[in-house]
């Protein structure tokens, strides 16, 4: 039973990202909002975590065909008694992260940020409930990056209100976070397009060619070291955000292996990828230390009425 709860905990978790099991998102809120309470981290941090681990053990849960046919391994593929149990778990930890943003919120548009999320990841993945009569968003393209499109300011939005009210800096930091995030939807449907060719979906990887994903994943990352600058030098970020453009040469490098390489994806093209991955969070990481450590001015000429 033991082993059962760690392997369902673990794909919770699965895939990483920096929402969860990192709580790279949630600290990220924190620095900007300077409202440095360790209290309204470890609330940011449990809905986080909470939240996102209902989001893709249903999203798991609905992918049960395609799994077994692509060979994957898991819990819920092993173990039918686990598979039957798992949408009410992943239904009850939507139910709890709402709950606990009703309880903690400081601006209750944060309770309709949540409603947004919960409406467009749960389409996103449903083939038990409204997805038998409609195609789930993340069969196609257009809706699958819809889903990011939305779900991702709006998360924003949902973790500053626990920190504070809406403000303009909010909106600022939900419009980079959109571009990063969304940059890394690019280059994930790259590894599963074996995966989705099998189950007949349409998405990007499907559709476009692996050259033309890794292109627009780099041009949102570009967009989000431009807006990282703009901000920054506009006053909606502290001006020395800036300092985290650093982080941009790793991209810079990569872009100079694949321009050299005639966008071919080897796997040459391995270490070049991990280095610029590494080199954004690095960014990220500094975004947070840069405005724990160096004190700003209070904010409330931003915030909206």
């Amino acid at each position: 039973m033991f082993r059962i709860l760690v392997d369902l905990i673990k794909l919770s978790g699965t895939p990483p990202s920096i929402i969860y099991p990192y709580p790279i998102f949630a600290m990220l809120v924190f620095s900007f909002s300077g409202v440095f309470d360790i209290i309204y981290l470890f609330r940011a941090i449990s809905i986080s975590f909470l939240f996102c681990a209902g989001i893709n053990l249903w999203n798991h849960v609905n992918d049960i065909d395609e799994d077994i046919l692509t060979g994957k391994r898991n819990v819920l593929v092993e173990n039918p008694k686990v598979r039957s149990i798992t949408p009410v778990i992943a239904l009850l930890l939507y139910l709890s992260s709402f709950l606990l943003t009703i309880l903690w919120t400081v601006d209750k548009r944060g309770i309709a940020a949540f409603i947004v999320v919960a409406i467009v990841t749960w389409s996103y993945s449903d083939k038990m409930t409204i997805g038998k009569k409609i195609r789930r968003w993340k069969e196609h393209y257009i809706t699958e990056v819809t889903t990011y499109l939305i779900s991702i300011p709006a998360f924003t939005l949902l973790l500053w209100t626990l920190f504070a009210p809406l403000s303009l800096r909010c909106f600022a930091l939900a419009i980079i976070m959109t571009f990063f995030m969304l940059s890394g939807t690019f280059l994930k449907d790259i590894k599963d397009i074996t995966g989705d060719k099998l189950a007949g979906l349409k998405t990007l990887g499907v559709v476009f060619p692996p050259e033309s994903l890794l292109k627009i994943s780099f041009i949102l990352l570009g967009f989000y070291y431009l807006f990282v600058s703009i901000f920054s030098l506009s006053g909606l970020f502290p001006v020395f955000c800036i300092a985290s453009n650093i982080s941009s040469l790793g991209l810079v490098y990569t872009i100079s292996h694949f321009l050299n390489n005639n966008w071919n994806i080897t796997l040459e093209s391995v270490k070049p990828v991990k280095v610029m991955v590494f080199s954004n969070l690095t960014s990220l990481i500094i975004l947070i230390l840069l405005n724990v450590f160096i004190q700003t001015p209070e904010l409330s000429q931003f915030h909206l009425s």
